[in-house]
């Protein structure tokens, strides 16, 4: 059982990496029972079409109604939490594995009796106590952290690594930050996110298109560097600029908007905001290079693993990220993609100019790249996912 707090469909890098890993894992054999959110009332098989999944046999989706307000005292949250921790004792004492994202959520059914065989496994996509700590950083705001809530989230980290059947980590910077904070343990695993690797194995080739577009996909936070991005483009003569993600109306969206304003750059860039999966995969096909600018902070260190990454790589794209040890994980500056000091737009800028002027180094980075996709597929993630199942079942 996969047990997510996600609207369903939802279009943001989290939604679509649970929905398919549990595709994957059902593609591979294991009877896979999903528990989402019921916030849309599409049928399930026209849900999963936005995600590029096809129903599977193996495949169910269990979608929970949540309470919006009773009182003053109800929120989705706790509404959601309450039918998925029963749900999840359930499966657990039927001797099903329970998989989940969700701290608060793992926690709770690692504190609570559940007679039966059936194992928490938690993956984590980041430190939380450290996430947290640096919000306000992170999203461009004043918040200013908690001490004790921190401190409570911090528990919470150590009780679930202590206590659950199995870890996984999605980098090895998160794995060796847990292990750090509370020990060594057995039953650790890192299964970076994954992507779809098209059967068909021929290398696409690169987009051909005039002007050449650079593509970015993903939030506007300010922590993923998309400022830095705005100001390289200014020096990116005769390029095209398109950014997927951020939604109308928000601060950060306008905040990105004004920028690319202020530059100059509104006749060449492109901002359409959320758009589904295929409209991602159209994008890719035809970019001529795929920026990650994440900026330096204590979470991108070393919890990132993004899936345009991934992606981009499954497409045949040339790369552009900020050189962290979470992107060294996965990519070698020269090989299969050019890495940059975060933050530094002047040398994003150059390594832009670089990949769209050399059309040699723009295939071999690109070439590397799709010769490396396959180990990151989701049925490879899945085929991982099922050892560690197996090996705590």
């Amino acid at each position: 059982m996969i047990l997510a707090d996600i609207r369903f469909p939802l279009e943001r890098a989290n939604g679509v990496q649970i929905v398919k890993t549990a595709a994957a894992l059902a593609r591979g054999g294991s009877r896979v029972r999903l528990v989402v959110r019921r916030s849309d009332p599409r049928p399930t098989p026209e849900v999963l079409a936005l995600f590029g999944v096809a129903p599977h046999p193996c495949l169910e989706v269990r979608r929970l109604g949540v309470l919006h307000r009773r009182g003053s005292f109800v929120l989705p949250r706790a509404s959601f939490l309450a039918r998925a921790v029963a749900a999840g004792l359930a499966a657990r004492r039927g001797g099903a594995i329970v998989f989940t994202r969700d701290l608060q959520l793992a926690d709770l059914l690692l504190r609570l009796p559940a007679p039966g065989r059936g194992g928490v496994v938690y993956e984590a996509h980041a430190v939380e106590e450290v996430m947290y700590l640096e919000r306000g950083a992170l999203y461009g705001t004043s918040e200013r952290a908690d001490a004790g809530k921190a401190a409570r989230i911090a528990r919470r980290e150590e009780r679930v690594w202590k206590r659950a059947s199995g870890f996984v980590a999605t980098t090895a910077g998160i794995r060796d930050a847990f292990a750090e904070r509370h020990g060594a343990r057995r039953g650790v695993r890192v299964i970076p996110n994954g992507c779809d690797v098209p059967s068909a194995r021929a290398f696409p080739g690169l987009a051909a298109e005039t002007p050449p577009r650079v593509l970015y996909a993903g939030q506007l936070y300010p922590w993923k560097g998309v400022d830095v991005l705005v100001e390289a483009m200014a020096a990116v003569p005769g390029a095209r600029l398109v950014m997927l993600g951020g939604i109308e109306g928000e601060a950060d969206t306008r905040r990105v908007r004004s920028l690319v304003e202020a530059r100059g750059l509104g006749p060449r860039t492109e901002m359409p905001g959320l758009v589904p999966q295929t409209r991602v995969a159209h994008e890719l096909e035809r970019a001529a290079a795929v920026v990650v600018p994440f900026l330096r902070a204590g979470m991108t260190e070393r919890h990132t693993s993004p899936l345009k990454i991934f992606e981009a790589m499954a497409a045949g794209r040339p790369i552009v990220a900020s050189d962290l040890p979470s992107s060294r994980e996965v990519l070698s500056d020269g090989d299969n993609a050019l890495l940059v000091p975060p933050g530094d737009p002047a040398a994003l800028a150059a390594a832009l100019r670089r990949v769209l002027a050399e059309g040699d180094l723009a295939r071999r980075l690109a070439g590397a790249a799709w010769d490396a996709a396959p180990r990151y597929s989701w049925d490879a993630r899945a085929r991982a996912l099922r050892e560690l199942f197996e090996e705590v079942a």
